[in-house]
């Protein structure tokens, strides 16, 4: 869900104002800032409302949540229904904000307290890596595919990487 979650916020950091001047033929700023806003914002939001639940139960939701606002954005890109793409988003950051608070909530508790700087510091090294290097290829492969199949393809390994998240989570959460 890690993988998942973060290269969703790395689709919006990263490729939401070319999306929203090349796809949807806008020139706004103010639309850039609001697209890429939004993902962040319900996941704040998510992250504080769902901070009292189990954490594997956070994970899961925010999964499901990834793996749907991915398919909302697919579609919204597809269809070219920009407030598709920003009801996406929205599903979307939940998800992220409630798989990495469901993560770090998980994974915390399990580590010595001599040793929870060095976890963190792996959590952090996945997570930046997941939200970077996806949307740097992505940058890279946008004039030799174009951008929309650049991001049909994005989208899809977010989906991929979201379902295979989704049955982790639920083959570690089944009784032995």
């Amino acid at each position: 869900m890690h993988l998942a979650s973060w290269m969703f916020a790395g689709l919006f950091m990263g490729l939401a104002p070319t999306i929203v001047r090349d796809i949807f033929h806008l020139d706004s700023g103010l639309l850039n800032g609001a697209t890429a806003f939004l993902p962040p914002a319900s996941a704040a939001v998510a992250g504080y409302v769902l901070g009292r639940q189990h954490p594997r139960r956070t994970i899961q939701f925010g999964g499901a949540a990834v793996l749907l606002g991915a398919a909302v954005v697919l579609t919204g890109i597809g269809t070219v229904t920009l407030p598709l793409v920003w009801a996406g988003g929205i599903v979307g950051g939940a998800g992220f904000g409630a798989t990495f608070s469901g993560a770090l909530r998980a994974v915390g508790p399990l580590a010595e307290s001599h040793q929870r700087a060095g976890l963190f510091a792996a959590v952090f090294l996945v997570a930046y890596l997941s939200f970077g290097l996806p949307a740097i290829v992505a940058g890279q492969l946008v004039a030799p595919l174009g951008l929309l199949t650049t991001v049909v393809l994005y989208g899809a390994a977010i989906l991929a990487a979201a379902a295979a998240g989704l049955l982790t989570q639920w083959r570690l959460g089944r009784p032995a």
